[in-house]
């Protein structure tokens, strides 16, 4: 398994977590809006290693800016990781899964992305995740007869580190974001990585272009 980031420190303590645990994981720098980057990793990993068959684009930035007051250089900055990653991800890996026969893509999107995210704001954010839906659909339908499989997930509200520490800050915002959710719940992060195995896994073999919504029924609201 190769785990990439561009916060050097925290990826390569995550990779000695899970080495500890049992896993096999190497870690690597990687700029996802970088086609140079992505270029490197692949080249660097262990030449006695199949092909990539499994590909997580989990990659991504926010920004609360409206659609009035977003800067290009903002717009440019979190399109190029959260839309043109994903493109350079997916066209890195295809030319080895193609000689494997198959993979499976995951891309991740965002409940906003169905919703439209919150008044006056994330334009950019939301803008971007709308179009990780497309890209799944568009990748999943041209690729699908080379055996790659692609799909999205779309998470709601995840109880992160920065969720946790907003309940310390400004716990009021926090109780009313959960307010808005049918199960009263944020969601674990092994439930969002539950449904990254899945979908990753033979277990989901004959489904492709789907996204997969894990966001407690808040979409129903």
């Amino acid at each position: 398994m190769v785990a990439t980031d561009v916060l050097d420190e925290q990826g390569r303590a995550l990779a000695e977590r899970l080495n500890a645990e049992g896993f096999s994981v190497v870690y690597r720098h990687l700029n996802v809006a970088s086609k140079d980057d992505w270029e490197s990793v692949l080249t660097s990993i262990d030449p006695a290693w199949d092909a990539v068959s499994i590909l997580v684009n989990n990659a991504g930035i926010s920004s609360p800016t409206s659609i009035v007051d977003i800067t290009k250089d903002e717009w440019d900055r979190v399109i190029s990781i959260n839309q043109t990653g994903i493109i350079l991800g997916i066209q890195a890996v295809v030319p080895g899964m193609t000689a494997l026969g198959g993979g499976s893509i995951i891309n991740i999107a965002s409940s906003w992305a169905h919703r439209g995210g919150a008044e006056n704001g994330f334009v950019a954010y939301v803008s971007s995740k709308a179009a990780v839906l497309g890209i799944t659909r568009n990748t999943a339908m041209n690729l699908a007869s080379h055996g790659i499989r692609v799909n999205s997930i779309s998470p709601g509200y995840v109880r992160t580190a920065q969720v946790e520490h907003s309940e310390k800050t400004d716990p009021e915002r926090v109780a009313k974001d959960v307010a808005k959710i049918p199960m009263r719940r944020m969601a674990k992060t092994t439930e969002i990585s539950q449904a990254v195995v899945f979908l990753a896994s033979d277990e989901s073999s004959y489904i492709t272009g789907i996204d997969l919504l894990v966001d407690g029924g808040i979409n129903l609201t």
